[in-house]
């Protein structure tokens, strides 16, 4: 018998996942899946995400019942015995003997017949030994228990362990091993969030109103990308943490807007909905080719968008200056490893401190063609402080006539600190993490 359709390309993406540094949620919605049923393509995003949320505690186990170092074993050998492991311990519909199967199968299509036995023995070995005795070893609250129970990185565990404490911590690493939430907006000009609503209820979707504003759609029930509203592009599906940032701007119809680090364009849209006007809005960044995506997603909608590739670290190609600037920063992420959790293994201690200079480099030139009495947003999806506080802090330091202020709207008020800092923890939110502060810029 063949494998499996959706085994298939579960292991086709985590192989690319690892060797390339790719992001699953792309490529599962990539050609490598574009032939598989709903079914198929629901157990395919299930085997992905799960085997990467769980892999340290998968590799903890397999390395159990393993003479062999699994750093020895090829890439495809290592993945299938992955993909075999969480469906036996995550997957309870799932009969043992068909992932034993399916695992031995893929090595064989991998062409790596001889290790066919190794991966047979290894799983089978496993399927006999229960989980609950393994998760009861690692109750303790100590960095390297919890690394392994909840399958995160011990350095970025022991991290947050100094930081959060042991109670808020597990909250945290729990968040991240549940599957997030499916948040959405308008992205039409005249389709408010109870319209929006109500159009979808009549396609069999349902959705209530996250906690961080009404205007943010949480979906409950239904198929969301199968709605003729997704297929028009007149909503936007975007974590609740990323859509509320651009409220911080209190943008008006007349501002001058600049969003600095626009990627693919989820939060220049969001600033076109809530700017409410025709006037321009620019929106620049490094890499053309995620600018096109932009476009392409939402200048159908908003008209007054205009995208411009350039180096932000540099002098931009604006002669006028802006009263309302957006710096959504790069970073580490730790704030969205519940949507990206390959990122827990990519990361290393040193990048956090590595982002700094860049982050600085943003805000500075961001500031520079800020107008007197305007408003920058600086913002970042990472929980570490190296690339929050810090960064903030150097830039006030630095600059004298930058000062910190409260957003305008008192629902966002509650999710500052007293030190005027905007975070969004992760279980708390009910979204991603997310970082801000609101900057003004007064006169000299």
């Amino acid at each position: 018998m063949p494998v499996s359709a959706a085994r298939l390309a579960a292991f086709r993406i985590l192989l690319r996942v690892e060797a390339e540094d790719s992001y699953a949620s792309e490529l599962l919605h990539s050609s490598l899946t574009a032939s598989l049923s709903p079914d198929d393509l629901r157990l395919a995003t299930e085997l992905v995400f799960g085997t990467l949320r769980q892999r340290r505690l998968l590799d903890y186990r397999l390395a159990s019942c393993s003479a062999k170092a699994l750093s020895l074993l090829d890439a495809e050998v290592l993945t299938a015995l992955r993909l075999g492991a969480y469906q036996l311990q995550f997957l309870e519909r799932v009969p043992g003997r068909a992932a034993v199967y399916e695992s031995v199968e893929l090595v064989k299509a991998a062409r790596l017949k001889s290790a066919t036995g190794f991966v047979n023995a290894i799983l089978r070995k496993l399927a006999r030994d229960d989980l609950a005795n393994t998760l009861k070893a690692f109750e303790a609250p100590t960095a390297t228990a919890l690394s392994i129970r909840y399958s995160h990185p011990e350095w970025l565990v022991e991290r947050w362990l100094e930081r959060y404490g042991s109670a808020k911590v597990i909250r945290l690493l729990e968040h991240n091993n549940r599957p997030p939430q499916l948040h959405c907006r308008s992205n039409s000009p005249g389709l408010d969030s109870d319209a929006l609503s109500a159009m979808l209820a009549r396609q069999s979707v349902r959705c209530e109103a996250h906690l961080l504003s009404n205007d943010i759609l949480k979906v409950t029930e239904g198929d969301l990308y199968k709605t003729t509203l997704f297929r028009d592009r007149r909503i936007a599906v975007q974590d609740a943490g990323s859509q509320v940032v651009p409220y911080l701007l209190d943008l008006a119809p007349s501002d001058a807007c600049l969003d600095l680090c626009a990627g693919v364009g989820g939060k220049t849209a969001q600033m076109a909905r809530l700017k409410g006007s025709a006037s321009p809005l620019f929106a620049t960044d490094l890499h053309w080719h995620r600018l096109q995506i932009a476009r392409r997603l939402h200048s159908g909608n908003w008209k007054n968008l205009n995208w411009v590739a350039c180096d932000a670290t540099r002098a931009l190609p604006f002669r006028r200056c802006f009263d309302k600037i957006l710096v959504d920063a790069p970073c580490s992420g730790t704030g969205t490893l519940q949507r990206h959790p390959e990122i827990r293994w990519r990361l290393q201690p040193e990048r956090i401190k590595e982002f700094q200079p860049l982050q600085l480099s943003l805000l500075d030139t961001a500031f520079q063609y800020l107008k007197v009495g305007g408003t920058l947003v600086y913002s970042t999806c990472s929980l570490e402080p190296e690339e929050n506080e810090a960064v903030v802090e150097a830039f006030l330091n630095h600059h004298p006539t930058a000062a910190l202020i409260l957003p305008a709207m008192p629902s966002l008020q509650r999710w500052f600190s007293p030190t005027r800092f905007f975070n969004l923890f992760p279980p708390d939110a009910e979204s991603d993490g997310f970082f801000a502060a609101i900057i003004r810029k007064a006169t000299a």
